[in-house]
């Protein structure tokens, strides 16, 4: 086979070009101290270290979700200690209210305090986080959850759905706790009463059977009734609006509340007193959820303590707060154990993901990390390799037939 000087200067070009290729990535190997710097240099590898990178990421933001899950709940468990601390004096308000040996006007000063915390109660049921969302509103982070009405009720604006936050691969937390949950649905004492006015010509009242099946807000309270005449009654609503003619017969009478409050499935019939009361005999009626609204009780609770009209009521009222109190200390109690019990998750879901990220640290830099003893053994070998293809081609490169021509 003929060899032309031509080749021979190719091939050798061809191979130092490649030694000093070899020579430069060791060398940039040993620049960054990554082995694999390029996916050609290892396919395998660099997708295995690529999808443990992208798993890092997410570890890393699940951390983050998890530093501002833990403020939030700080948040919600600090408001949540406040309401307690109020709740616990609101029973021994009640309590104290309870004893026959206060005056009416030792009542109203009960009943001032009442609405004052009720004020502060309202205020920490709309507290923000350090985010400016709204704790309790639900998803509706950016609407304030509770609003007092013009007649005075309170109405909540959130919804029932928790927004939540990954805080690994398989699970979410949310930082908040739903106010419809916490503190709308608390059990009620009882459903339906009624009095009679310590005026009245009699001392019966409006007879009651029945249940209310569940009202909306604005059906739920005090109804105040003035007897007229025969199928003639003045009704209050609970909202101060006058009741008017339910069954188009002309005449607003207690057929028309009974129609009133069934609207929404129950089945409330009332009957006369008997004997018939006369003109201007008063009475009032209470119609309730088996579910009432924190606020709502605590402006009910403030009402009665100011209104002295109807004695019985006022008294039942009082009584009723003992038993209600325990019931929204306890509320806000299950509340403080919900966000208990997800800080103590999120505790053991970032241990679980502080080993996670531990070992794909390592397993990425076993795939990635260069062996600077391997490495610097290799280097002096593309090195010695290099220099002595340079010099081969030196001496190669000056043979020629004209040498030997004299």
């Amino acid at each position: 086979m003929r060899i032309s000087t031509s080749m021979i200067t190719h091939n050798s070009i061809n191979g130092m070009l490649r030694k000093q290729t070899e020579l430069a990535n060791t060398s940039n190997q040993m620049g960054s101290g990554k082995r694999v710097l390029t996916p050609s240099d290892d396919p395998v590898a660099s997708a295995m270290a690529f999808n443990a990178k992208n798993k890092l990421e997410n570890i890393e933001q699940y951390g983050k979700n998890i530093d501002y899950s833990r403020k939030s709940m700080q948040t919600t468990e600090s408001t949540l200690k406040n309401m307690h601390d109020r709740l616990q004096r609101v029973k021994q308000l009640a309590i104290q209210a309870n004893s026959d040996a206060l005056s009416d006007d030792d009542r109203k000063t009960i009943g001032l305090e009442i609405k004052e915390i009720t004020g502060q109660l309202e205020k920490l049921m709309n507290t923000r986080d350090e985010s400016d969302n709204y704790i309790f509103a639900g998803s509706k982070v950016n609407t304030a959850p509770f609003a007092q009405q013009s007649d005075g009720s309170y109405v909540y604006q959130g919804d029932a759905t928790e927004r939540k936050l990954q805080i690994s691969d398989t699970t979410f937390v949310s930082p908040f706790i739903s106010g419809e949950a916490a503190f709308q649905n608390i059990d009620n004492v009882q459903q339906i009463r009624s009095y009679a006015l310590s005026g009245n010509t009699s001392e019966e009242t409006i007879g009651v059977t029945g249940s209310t099946g569940f009202l909306e807000d604005n059906r739920v309270g005090e109804y105040k009734l003035t007897y007229n005449a025969v199928n003639d009654w003045t009704v209050e609503l609970p909202t101060g609006e006058i009741l008017t003619d339910q069954n188009a017969d002309g005449n607003v009478n207690l057929d028309d509340l009974a129609a009133l409050v069934n609207k929404s499935g129950g089945d409330v019939e009332l009957t006369v007193p008997n004997p018939v009361p006369s003109t201007g005999d008063k009475f009032v009626m209470v119609f309730d959820n088996e579910k009432e609204g924190l606020l709502t009780g605590m402006q009910r609770f403030g009402n009665a303590l100011s209104d002295f009209s109807y004695e019985e009521y006022q008294k039942d009222a009082i009584n009723d707060v003992v038993a209600k109190a325990d019931n929204w200390l306890n509320a806000v109690a299950d509340a403080r154990s919900v966000i208990g019990t997800r800080e103590n998750g999120m505790d053991t879901i970032r241990s679980n993901n502080e080993d996670l990220q531990l070992y794909l640290k390592t397993n990425v830099s076993e795939l990635e990390d260069l062996d600077y003893a391997e490495a610097t053994g290799r280097f002096m070998l593309q090195q010695t390799a290099l220099t002595a293809s340079q010099r081969t081609f030196s001496q190669v490169a000056q043979l020629s037939l004209f040498n030997y021509i004299r």
